[in-house]
């Protein structure tokens, strides 16, 4: 008896620490992903290298984020589609992405589901 007691609680406590260990980020979280702004510092076509605002926690990984373009939707502020060449060095940028950044130097987002180019 003591020993399915002890097992149940080792189990509750397994759970316990993963259910608290997300990726869970104090920024905006929506059906899109996560999301944060930043300033383009240059656009590659195929990617965008970006600099997080002071307020955002991705600024404490990188001070530089390279943002894959892949099948990244992009709009304007007013939802309406752009293309890639409408984002220029210096926009503001609100980036839409699933939590994952991949620790390198520039840090890198491979899963960016969506980019608004603030006004």
């Amino acid at each position: 008896m003591n020993r399915h007691i002890i097992f149940v609680l080792c189990i509750l406590f397994i759970v316990g620490i993963f259910s608290g260990c997300n990726n869970v980020s104090k920024n905006n979280s929506t059906e899109e992903g996560i999301s944060f702004n930043a300033t383009v510092l240059e656009n590659d076509q195929s990617f965008l290298l970006v600099e997080p605002e002071a307020d955002s926690s991705e600024l404490s990984s990188a001070d530089k984020i390279s943002v894959s373009l892949g099948k990244t939707t992009l709009v304007n502020a007013d939802g309406d589609e752009i293309r890639v060449d409408d984002i220029k060095e210096g926009d503001r940028v609100q980036i839409f992405y699933d939590g994952q950044i991949a620790e390198s130097y520039p840090a890198q987002i491979h899963n960016c589901s969506k980019i608004v180019l603030m006004k």
